[in-house]
């Protein structure tokens, strides 16, 4: 192993899979903004066109506790638990494992979503993100996880292989309007 893996190894120790915590929500914040000015809206974190920010931080952490109980959830919306990749009192990256799926979850969205701050792109978090994910949908008693990306998203697909993803297949759909292809993917875990 070289040195610079040896440093890799050692940095991924210290990042943690955590229930959302009041003391990561300005991290948060900040890396929704991130997101936000490559036009990219990644469900549970802060998006200014929906919210202000304050009113945002004071409500997020009741609405993932709540969708974790299955309480008060949209229409369509399942019960879904989320976690946050944090490193160094910062925040990394959002999961979201969802409970059980709906006919349109099966079609987009599956059991798992996540997302990384675009300045910790490329550096193994969403390999490890995902990781810590499946795990928690062990304990929820999932065996087998399912997986979607759209086609263009190489990188996530390249996330899901690297947890030992098999690819299921690809089809055409509209997904909030737009046109495009999705590639589903399974994961078997083993439930502890």
């Amino acid at each position: 192993m070289s040195e610079n893996e040896k440093v890799k190894e050692i940095k991924k120790i210290s990042v943690e899979l955590i229930l959302p915590k009041e003391e990561y929500l300005d991290s948060c914040v900040k890396a929704g903004e991130e997101l936000y000015s490559l036009n990219i809206k990644t469900f549970g974190l802060y998006d200014p066109d929906v919210m202000d920010v304050d009113p945002w931080k004071k409500t997020i952490l009741k609405f993932y506790e709540m969708a974790r109980q299955g309480v008060n959830l949209p229409s369509g919306h399942v019960p879904s638990s989320t976690f946050w990749l944090v490193e160094d009192g910062e925040f990394v990256g959002i999961g979201n494992v969802r409970h059980r799926l709906t006919d349109a979850l099966l079609r987009f969205g599956g059991h798992i979503g996540y997302a990384i701050r675009p300045t910790k792109w490329n550096q193994g978090y969403g390999t490890l993100l995902l990781k810590f994910l499946l795990k928690e949908a062990a304990r929820l008693g999932i065996e087998e996880v399912l997986l979607t990306c759209d086609k263009a998203n190489i990188a996530s697909a390249e996330v899901m292989k690297k947890n030992g993803a098999i690819f299921l297949d690809a089809f055409e759909d509209v997904i909030d309007g737009k046109p495009r292809t999705t590639c589903r993917y399974t994961i078997a875990v083993d439930i502890q």
